[in-house]
């Protein structure tokens, strides 16, 4: 368990208006102890701890982070049973969840990319479908989530506007999307050296040549606007076949 009480102590003492030097005198310490408080090198005696609260207008929970350790726990916890849920194909219950979840937290990100991207399982429904574009235009707009959930969210958002016939705003997303250099299975390698590289490399290129694969295989059943499973479920990179019968297949398709 993490504890937050520098964090949570500076942004009282700015809401404040209050200098370090300032707050220090009003609580009987040295300014040295108020700046290690606050970057977490140490932390008040637990006996200041209900002056501190009472002086700011908080609780001792609000004041060391219990709050938020809750509530990050609590949707981690919404996460987890969520995912299980959608691994059943439990797709209705996972949606009630996770809308129980937002409205207890009903500007977490996480919440909002995660009902957004479940929904978009059943894209075929338009009230459905616009809901889902909505949540995660709305999730990525407040830009607390990381590269990957960006990621991922920009995919399954694109592919609905594909669906809905909104192809101006699917290119321009389109064009926002990393290139493919830019991406983590390329980028991996240059992490190893000498000999490691190289095997890396070729587990890069397979990733890549089972992936395509799949793509041409899976054409005469594409759908326009309709999410790819690898986008729902992830990828397996795991060759079913040979090397020789990918490489046969990709090579055929490109000199048709």
């Amino acid at each position: 368990m993490r504890i937050n009480i520098g964090e949570n102590l500076k942004s009282l003492r700015i809401n404040k208006n209050l200098t370090q030097e300032q707050l220090a005198e009003i609580l009987g310490v040295s300014p040295q102890a108020i700046r290690r408080w606050e970057n977490n090198s140490a932390y008040p005696d637990i006996t200041m701890l209900p002056g501190i609260a009472s002086f700011f207008n908080t609780t001792i929970d609000n004041l060391i982070g219990i709050n938020q350790i809750t509530k990050k726990e609590n949707i981690n916890k919404i996460h987890s049973e969520a995912l299980t849920l959608i691994e059943n194909d439990e797709i209705a219950k996972a949606i009630d969840l996770i809308r129980e979840g937002l409205k207890l937290y009903p500007n977490n990100s996480g919440l909002l990319l995660a009902l957004g991207e479940t929904l978009a399982h059943n894209s075929d429904d338009i009230n459905v479908r616009d809901e889902a574009i909505s949540l995660l235009e709305r999730a990525l707009q407040l830009g607390d989530i990381s590269m990957k959930a960006k990621s991922t969210a920009s995919v399954n958002l694109l592919f609905l506007y594909l669906k809905s016939q909104k192809i101006d705003k699917a290119n321009l997303l389109i064009k926002s999307l990393p290139h493919i250099w830019e991406s983590r299975e390329i980028i991996m390698p240059e992490v190893y050296m000498d000999e490691e590289y190289i095997e890396e490399l070729k587990k890069s290129i397979i990733k890549s040549l089972v992936f395509f694969y799949d793509k041409i295989l899976n054409i005469p059943t594409r759908k326009f606007g309709e999410i790819p499973s690898y986008i729902k479920l992830g990828v397996d990179f795991e060759p079913k076949e040979n090397l020789n019968e990918i490489l046969i297949l990709i090579k055929s398709f490109l000199l048709a």
